[in-house]
């Protein structure tokens, strides 16, 4: 039996002309706020990345956020040895492969 551990969500971040300016400090920000950032566009004040899905609507409250896109959600299911796993460690999951 495949387990789900998160509900996920891939966001884009875009940031007030103000914040852009002060890109670092504006992702930092975000990143407190459990976003894991995998593409910063400096020249537009965009920021891409992940986090749980019921963290989204938090993001808009960042200072510096002009507007949250949720592009894409998803379950995550990580594998065994993985911190973010939450399957007990003496259950067997089945694979997808047949």
């Amino acid at each position: 039996m495949n387990h789900h551990d998160a509900e996920m969500s891939d966001v884009v971040v875009v940031l007030t002309d103000a914040a852009a300016q002060e890109v670092e400090a504006s992702v930092k920000a975000l990143v407190n706020a459990g976003l894991s950032v995998s593409d910063i566009n400096t020249d537009e004040g965009v920021v891409e990345g992940s986090i749980a899905a019921d963290k989204v609507h938090h993001l808009n409250t960042v200072d510096g956020v002009r507007y949250v896109r949720n592009v894409f959600s998803f379950t995550a299911d990580y594998p065994q040895g993985d911190p973010r796993n939450c399957d007990p460690e003496d259950e067997y999951c089945e694979t997808d492969d047949d």
